[in-house]
């Protein structure tokens, strides 16, 4: 009957104690670092793209100071401030936004520091809702970037393909790949790994040999591009001309995109094979790639001008141009993974936490609790990615979309970062942000560089995690009146008198037993729940065994060890009837604990009630009550506004049910329902 997944911290060890392996840094490759390292397919390119204030491609002149910029934010946003520091920011080894907000603000007193962590929760709450819009345009753009490479290959190589045909078949392409990625998440994030990380460990290599290809081939301008190393370049550059250089920024940005997974998948893979993957593949790969960019783009600079051009696919020889398009392409499938799986992760974290409904949640590796797949969010997904995909076409106009929801997030990751290093250091916020103001100064004006894509095409991706956000705040705040309403109403008098009142019709006849152990799901360990209240009140049966269920998420562990899990609150002894053959039922109280980042387990809190109460559940009758709200709208003393009011009514109609969600066996399920004014 137990179909949930086994105690996380009991049948896995902790990220932080994961073994650094070569299978675990490849692994990690291929789920983490896809983004990031199809990034050049496209980075560099629309960086080249920017015009002057003519209208005229800022051409050879930026080649430098431009390759300055990317590889100095790499460093920084990339290898300081994930790498090396946000990953130190983390629970039991579990890193993302929200493990984030708890940290940020779980050590704050409970009094005089609601309204602050109330902000910090909202901010954490808005970052997350913004990688949706990413989740939904990463995959089409680095899907589309790689199948471009069949056009200049197509070019370089005077091939057959007409211009027409490759106007269809880009697109038809990237719809059946996106199709095909979507599909193969349901064999979940670690299998998906293991199949992956071998490709992107060749593309690395592929794009890293590529790029020192590029600078022995063009070794007369060697000597030039190595200022790029020298951060005055791109400094001076931002100095002498801030409009130009805020426009190469929000395109430079392009280059450090898929950092946030690096700490929104710590969890799967541990710290240590992340940051070996990093600083011995990754990086080397990324940087010597750009350079090799740089260089051809220094030795070609006629070519720069040319509409559509792209310096990845013409640095390489023209033998390597098939090869080329292939390998970057399955390294785009593998790119739209690190985002597809961070929504997922989310997804099941908001849920925890009461941001959003109940949705089918698979756990999809026996060892790994943060390894889930979200059927729903995974074809919302699909659905959104082709469609931009045959709205904007190309990778051109994909990345004047991209940019401005996950540059927005990075920026809500260094804000509560800062007050995670407030709360580790003991030191004043100003300090503390201080000493981030490096990471602060270049977010804002990555923030800056991608407002003036808003207009044109990057509203869409704005506007997904906006809507999402407002999803979010208004299932939390409808679930916050209903619990509210809930414990003003018939079942909120306090278990243990009910209890009393429940015992004296029992020894009065008015009440019958039944075989078997009833088992009923409560949302609060303070009033009697619903369900029980109105089972005594209009079936009046009584159980052999009644275990009252409450299962609580604390928010501010991600991972809650198994000697905290379960706890009694309540137990009642059996009582005889006045006449001595018979016993009360007995009652017992019980919660279980877990951290939002675990799925609920109602199986395992049943087993050790089952302990307590010394029963022997092998052949066992058992019956799960749970009760079914009906939202109505209230007459007076309204909760939520009439749009609230009506969106959290759907959204709790469409909700999973509570049998399905806990996995529980539906022929033993008894469903009450009720009506709640909002």
């Amino acid at each position: 009957m137990n179909e949930a997944s086994p105690e996380p911290d009991s049948a896995a060890p902790h990220a932080l104690a994961k073994p650094l392996t070569l299978a675990a840094t490849i692994a990690a490759l291929g789920v983490v670092f896809g983004d990031i390292g199809t990034s050049p397919l496209y980075a560099f390119k629309e960086c080249l793209r920017v015009k002057d204030a003519a209208g005229n491609f800022v051409g050879v002149s930026m080649v430098v100071p431009t390759l300055s910029l990317i590889i100095w934010s790499l460093i920084l946003v990339v290898m300081f401030k994930y790498v090396l520091l946000v990953m130190e920011a983390n629970e039991d080894g579990e890193g993302g936004i929200m493990t984030l907000v708890s940290l940020a603000s779980s050590k704050d007193p409970a009094k005089g520091k609601r309204k602050h962590r109330s902000f910090l929760v909202l901010l954490g709450v808005f970052g997350a809702a913004l990688l949706y819009g990413d989740g939904v345009i990463t995959p089409a753009i680095s899907v589309v970037s790689a199948l471009e490479g069949v056009k200049e290959a197509n070019e370089r190589l005077h091939g057959p393909l007409g211009p027409e045909f490759l106007k269809y078949f880009i697109p038809t392409a990237a719809i059946l790949i996106l199709g095909g990625i979507f599909w193969l998440q349901k064999i979940g994030t670690g299998k998906v790994g293991l199949y992956f990380g071998p490709i992107t460990m060749i593309w690395f290599l592929v794009i890293g040999g590529l790029g020192a290809l590029a600078l022995v081939l063009n070794s007369q301008v060697f000597g030039e591009i190595i200022w790029a190393l020298n951060p005055l370049e791109g400094i001076k550059m931002l100095l002498e001309r801030p409009t130009m250089g805020i426009l190469i920024l929000g395109a430079v940005f392009l280059s450090v995109t898929g950092a946030e997974a690096l700490y929104a998948d710590m969890g799967h893979f541990g710290q240590k094979p992340i940051r070996a993957a990093w600083s011995f593949i990754v990086f080397p790969a990324l940087i010597l790639n750009y350079f090799g960019q740089g260089a051809w783009a220094l030795a070609h600079p006629d070519e720069l001008l040319i509409a559509g051009f792209n310096p990845f696919f013409n640095m390489a020889p023209n033998w390597a141009q098939i090869p080329l398009v292939v390998i970057a392409t399955l390294a785009a499938i593998i790119a739209s993974q690190a985002l597809i799986a961070g929504a997922f992760s989310i997804t099941m974290q908001a849920i925890q936490l009461n941001y959003l409904p109940r949705m089918r949640v698979e756990q999809t590796s026996d060892v790994e609790s943060g390894q889930v797949y979200v059927p729903i969010i995974n074809w919302l997904l699909m659905i959104g990615s082709m469609y931009l995909v045959l709205h904007y076409e190309n990778s051109e106009n994909l990345a004047s979309a991209y940019g401005i929801a996950v540059s927005l997030t990075m920026l809500v990751t260094t804000i509560l970062f800062g007050q995670y290093v407030r709360h580790k250091l003991k030191i004043p916020s100003v300090a503390a942000y201080a000493l981030l103001s490096p990471f602060i100064i270049l977010e804002l004006l990555f923030v800056l560089g991608n407002t003036h894509k808003v207009l044109p095409n990057g509203w869409m991706p704005l506007a997904i995690g906006v809507v999402v956000y407002y999803l979010m705040s208004v299932w939390n705040k409808g679930r916050i009146a209903m619990k509210q309403k809930l414990q003003l109403g018939a079942g909120n008098e306090e278990c243990g008198l009910f209890l009393d009142s429940v015992e004296e019709h029992f020894n009065q006849g008015k009440m019958s037993r039944v075989k078997g152990t009833a088992i009923y799901l409560a949302g609060s360990t303070k009033a009697v729940p619903m369900a029980l209240a109105h089972n005594l009140k209009h079936n009046k049966v009584l159980h052999d065994h009644i275990i009252i269920v409450t299962l609580k998420v604390d928010d501010g562990r991600a991972i809650v060890p198994t000697a905290e899990r379960v706890r009694f609150d309540m137990r009642r002894p059996k009582f005889c009837r006045l006449d001595g053959h018979e016993e009360f039922p007995a009652v017992l109280s019980v919660t279980g604990v877990f951290g939002f980042r675990e799925k609920q387990d109602v199986f395992t809190v049943q087993e050790a009630a089952f302990k307590e109460l010394g029963i022997n559940p092998s052949g066992l009758d058992t019956t799960y009550f749970l009760s079914r709200e009906t939202i109505v709208r209230a007459t007076s003393g309204f909760s939520l506004d009439t749009v609230q009011e009506k969106l959290f009514e759907v959204l709790n109609r469409n909700s999973l049910s509570a049998t399905a969600y806990f996995n529980l066996p539906p022929g033993r399920v008894v469903e009450l329902g009720m009506q709640v004014e909002l």
